[in-house]
């Protein structure tokens, strides 16, 4: 089961694969802001560290696991599957538990500097399309893993939940990033619920007041609850800078390969 989970199998290769071809797709027929030249050969950098965490992920997967596990077993937390709830509520209970899980997670890696400093590889992408939803350093691939799953394992939620909230999750984050034009009226109303292209975008604006925004992964409810919601206006989004001041040159793999080192 645990090699079920970890391995990445083919059909998630194809399933994502799908998802970005999908995405990039959409973004060519609506986009919402032109793109800059030579865009394909950021989308290299960006698949290219998402095959590398995905990689780094599989190979340490069981040291990630026997972590989680050991975790588990010295907390002894109760498990969900559990406690004698209907299927039904067991479904929406882990689903909103796990992405409370990746909205904390997030925050986290903004909030810590160790952290952040891996994170700003995917803040450093000066534009915004469906590949920048994988845009991530394989270490922030690899520590996001080992802390889900321990706290996955700790809660003892339901694998084909689990399994299902990744497969949600990632075609979520190629929506997000989409440079897709979207009718306002209905991103608004969408937003209420769920995180959409013209929330996230604030996300990623080099204000630090808004890059410390808008941490949701699929659900709005958290930065909504949390306080952490900030919106900009249709017309606002269109022009508003993104990414980080001074790294909008450095988009070579090896230099975010070795920016965490960087102050």
């Amino acid at each position: 089961m645990a090699e079920f989970l970890m391995g990445f199998p083919k059909w998630q290769w194809l399933a994502t694969a799908a998802a970005f071809l999908l995405f990039a797709g959409f973004e060519a027929l609506r986009p919402r802001r032109s793109a800059g030249a030579g865009r394909w050969k950021v989308w290299i950098v960006n698949l290219s560290l998402y095959a590398s965490g995905a990689v780094l992920v599989v190979l340490l997967a069981p040291l990630v696991m026997q972590g989680a596990t050991w975790i588990q077993g010295v907390l002894g937390f109760p498990p969900l599957v559990g406690l004698g709830m209907p299927a039904w509520l067991l479904v929406v209970v882990s689903f909103l538990l796990i992405d409370l899980i990746a909205y904390l997670e997030h925050a986290g890696f903004h909030a810590v500097p160790a952290l952040w400093r891996m994170h700003q590889v995917h803040h450093s992408d000066p534009e915004l399309d469906a590949s920048t939803g994988v845009r991530h350093h394989p270490l922030e691939s690899l520590i996001g893993a080992f802390l889900q799953l321990t706290l996955f394992a700790v809660l003892g939620l339901p694998i084909l939940v689990i399994l299902a909230y990744a497969a949600v999750m990632t075609v979520w984050q190629f929506f997000t990033h989409s440079n897709l034009s979207l009718p306002e009226p209905l991103d608004r109303l969408a937003r209420v619920l769920v995180v959409t292209p013209g929330m996230h975008i604030v996300h990623h604006s080099v204000q630090a007041d808004e890059g410390n925004s808008n941490f949701g992964m699929v659900l709005s409810v958290w930065d909504r609850l949390f306080g952490t919601y900030r919106r900009r206006p249709a017309p606002e989004r269109l022009t508003m800078e993104l990414g980080l001041l001074g790294r909008a040159e450095r988009q070579a793999f090896g230099r975010l390969l070795l920016s965490p080192l960087r102050r």
